[in-house]
């Protein structure tokens, strides 16, 4: 059996899950994001314009990090790690509001629980030394 030396090493396992989750975790941002960033406090079907130039600015960003990430650009891997990192960290700050409001009682501290353990568990599986090695590997930088 021979093994092709021109082929690329096969990405690190259970990185598509890392990818699919942060990409969900994207998708679910983008509105509250926009509504910090804009200083917009009110009903989103009111909101004015410059709400939603926002919202295209944030989605436009955060879609750049992502295909960044696909492609395996430094820049790309250490921004997802962050930005899961800071995902995981916002979800359980709000933890103890949601606990001592009574406005989680349940399934929104559930939800909130488990987002934030995926997105550290997402962060720690970017940051970990044989991901980032077999993904430089895999974007051609550890060829001898």
């Amino acid at each position: 059996m021979t093994v092709d030396p021109s082929a690329k090493p096969r990405l690190p396992q259970g990185f598509g899950l890392a990818a699919a989750w942060l990409a969900i975790s994207l998708l679910f941002s983008i509105w509250p994001l926009s509504r910090a960033l804009a200083g917009y406090t009110g009903v989103m079907i009111d909101a004015p314009g410059y709400v939603v130039v926002t919202a295209a600015g944030v989605f436009t960003g955060l879609l750049l990090v992502y295909v960044s990430l696909l492609r395996l650009r430094p820049a790309g891997i250490w921004l997802s790690i962050a930005i899961a990192t800071i995902f995981a960290v916002s979800s359980v700050l709000r933890l103890p509001a949601l606990v001592t409001t009574g406005a989680g009682s349940g399934a929104p501290i559930w939800v909130l629980g488990v987002t934030a353990m995926l997105n550290a568990g997402t962060a720690v599986y970017l940051s970990r030394p044989a991901v980032l090695l077999a993904l430089e590997r895999r974007r051609g930088g550890g060829r001898s």
